[in-house]
């Protein structure tokens, strides 16, 4: 389950450049670090159940009502606990996608489905998980197909991860609009949009009864004070210097890394519309590549063949600025 995650970093000694996670990080975490730091004396105390003014700020920022947002420990618990919402139900999964619904239906005794398009959802299914934009395709559906799709849908939950929202320049429904359908709910990651994976940060945005229930479910404390004091940092300072995302260009460094890819005759690259790129070697197995690059160049890939749907030829990268970018091209150049 967890083991077959990217980001594998600590099982090599000497990575100087990680592409596994989807995280993409030229941000600048000084002054937050500082913040924490600061405010390491929270630490000495339970985390607060009800940071009623941050949620406040954070539900502003998102044009929601507090009573629709739900604080949790990285999107991964929102994953959780609507599973556990929806125990025994039947479930859709659009595949290949982020492990986590699968793992989190099974445990909650889900009857699942995997479906390979939007169109393919069971008559019969309860709740529909989809990724969007996707992990690992970096794929966007579009946004009238997937709102006509939802209104046709109305008997069924759908959770739609928005977690990479932030990484495409393609039209994505905001938290407003994805209320007013009234059968979603939306999950994202804030330590993807500001790069620190490892303060588990994300939240849920849903109906107020939904969201109300989340909460009786949630476990007690599951946000500590570093996290919280982190949330309250980045409702403040979200547009600063620090973490500016210029899309554009990076963007247009996508494209420039998949041609590169694709012109080295070696790799298949599929169409994306975020930072992430999902490739397939034209010979060879994936995890060979990996620990070459790995244990030879010191650059980690996510090795994808343990996603639904892919066979072990597949890896997954997440483009990161041109010098990073320009080494594991020349690197996958010099491994054929």
């Amino acid at each position: 389950m967890h083991k077959g995650h990217g980001d594998d970093i600590d099982r090599y000694p000497a990575i100087r450049l990680n592409f596994s996670s989807n995280v993409y990080s030229p941000f600048s975490h000084k002054r937050l670090f500082e913040y924490l730091a600061s405010r390491m004396g929270d630490s000495l105390h339970y985390p607060s159940c009800d940071d009623a003014t941050t949620v406040k700020r954070l539900a502003g920022l998102l044009g929601v009502s507090p009573g629709n947002l739900l604080i949790t420990s990285g999107a991964t618990e929102a994953i959780y606990l609507l599973a556990l919402y929806s125990r025994r139900n039947r479930s859709a999964i659009l595949q290949p996608t982020f492990s986590e619904y699968f793992d989190a239906c099974t445990i909650h005794e889900h009857r699942i489905r995997n479906i390979y398009g939007i169109s393919m959802i069971p008559a019969d299914a309860d709740v529909v998980w989809l990724c969007n934009p996707n992990n690992p395709t970096g794929t966007v559906i579009d946004h009238e197909i997937l709102a006509e799709t939802i209104a046709r849908n109305s008997d069924k939950l759908f959770v739609i991860d928005n977690s990479y929202r932030a990484f495409t320049v393609k039209p994505i429904a905001t938290y407003r609009q994805l209320l007013e359908m009234g059968n979603v709910v939306s999950i994202n990651s804030s330590t993807k949009r500001f790069a620190i994976p490892g303060i588990r940060l994300g939240f849920a945005v849903g109906q107020e009864h939904l969201i109300e229930r989340l909460r009786n479910l949630q476990m007690p404390w599951s946000v500590g004070t570093v996290a919280q004091a982190a949330l309250a940092y980045l409702a403040e300072h979200h547009n600063d210097d620090d973490f500016a995302l210029d899309l554009p260009a990076l963007m247009a460094e996508r494209e420039r890394v998949a041609k590169a890819l694709t012109d080295s005759g070696i790799v298949d690259v599929w169409d994306s519309d975020c930072h992430i790129l999902l490739c397939r070697l034209r010979n060879g197995r994936a995890s060979a590549l990996k620990e070459w690059l790995a244990n030879e160049k010191g650059i980690l890939i996510r090795d994808a063949s343990n996603f639904s749907g892919l066979d072990n030829s597949y890896f997954r990268i997440a483009v990161q600025q041109k010098d990073a970018n320009d080494a594991l091209i020349e690197a996958i150049r010099r491994f054929a």
